[in-house]
């Protein structure tokens, strides 16, 4: 299958993942947490730095986000049996998650699982086993697992939240309530990106470099889309936190960078960042809910005044972009430029 085969799957599995979610957390819940980390490479990382603040919102906890080579023993700390390190590998078989699992646990900490099956390599670590039921992903650039891998995490904050008294029952039910109309929403989503990404593919063929920007509220989503658009699309890209973009990294625009900015209406500043980057590069493409100015290289969406939505929609268009662009120019999006990369690396367990 293809990567817009597994984007157009995403919605039935998270309704999937849902429905499921109450017997999933029943045992990991009754734990009293006082510190989660998250940690993984690629999009298993990403999908933890993104959804991060909420968890802390909606468990009244602490909960950091860390790539597995910055986990140490003194970042980790001592006797941490209050702490729950959830290590998230979609493969289930990255070496570097499965180490800093095992880290963890000679800390003191209670280790979770989340892969995207059964019976993998981190789950040998684990105390909890907490799969991501996404179902198999051939494709070489993730997409239906960064969904579904948010997902998991949100709901495991909920159900920890009603649990230590940070969520009342009205408020689980609400936001139960809000991630089943992303699912029930994110087809037509699609159905527009996919057409916005054809009016605009021509442009972005012929792309020299990208860069991509987000405000701190998708931070996840802005460091995703950018290793999205690398490892298809096969050209230089970078994605950036708006402050950080604007401390520096503006100086490396010209004539032929493509600029993609996530604009929620949060930062009144995007507005102006892209008046003044208009007057360098034509090629500027804005994808949000606050996306006045441009003409048909914006993709409007309505955010539906919810935060869950922007985190879990905004990336779509860019995901359709890595599906569909690269073809034009010659590139299978979904096989990696090596597919025995990681046996050579010795960087992940591979099944055989």
């Amino acid at each position: 299958m293809n990567i817009e085969n597994y984007i157009q799957e995403t919605p039935q599995k998270m309704k999937e993942i849902i429905a499921i979610s109450d017997q999933l957390f029943s045992e990991v819940k009754k734990q009293k947490f006082e510190r989660i980390i998250i940690t993984g490479s690629g999009t298993s990382y990403h999908s933890g730095a993104q959804v991060q603040q909420k968890l802390r919102e909606i468990t009244g906890i602490s909960v950091e986000a860390y790539y597995p080579f910055e986990l140490t023993k003194e970042v980790i700390g001592d006797n941490q049996t209050q702490t729950l390190l959830i290590g998230i590998s979609q493969g289930g078989s990255s070496y570097s998650t499965y180490n800093a699992m095992k880290l963890a646990k000679e800390q003191g900490c209670k280790v979770a699982s989340m892969a995207g099956q059964d019976h993998v390599l981190i789950d040998e670590a684990a105390d909890y086993v907490l799969t991501v039921r996404c179902g198999e992903e051939t494709a070489g650039a993730k997409t239906k697992g960064f969904y579904c891998t948010m997902l998991n995490l949100i709901l495991l904050g909920l159900y920890l939240g009603q649990e230590n008294g940070t969520l009342t029952q009205a408020a689980f039910n609400n936001e139960i309530n809000s991630l089943k109309m992303i699912a029930n929403n994110f087809q037509d989503v699609y159905v527009s990106a996919e057409q916005w990404v054809k009016e605009v593919a021509d442009g972005l063929k012929d792309a020299k470099e990208i860069r991509v920007v987000g405000t701190k509220e998708l931070y996840g989503d802005t460091l995703e889309s950018a290793l999205k658009l690398l490892e298809t699309m096969r050209l230089p890209t970078s994605g950036y936190e708006f402050e950080e973009f604007i401390h520096g990294i503006y100086n490396a625009v010209n004539e032929n960078s493509s600029i993609i900015i996530y604009h929620n209406g949060t930062e009144p500043r995007v507005d102006k960042l892209i008046s003044v980057l208009s007057e360098w590069t034509n090629h500027i493409y804005v994808i949000g809910s606050k996306v006045d100015g441009l003409g048909a290289r914006n993709f409007v969406i309505d955010d539906q005044g919810n935060d869950l939505y922007s985190t879990f929609v905004y990336p779509i268009a860019v995901q359709l972009i890595c599906a569909f662009v690269p073809q034009l120019k010659g590139i299978d999006p979904s096989t990696p430029k090596d597919p025995q990369f990681h046996s050579k690396m010795g960087s992940k367990k591979i099944n055989k």
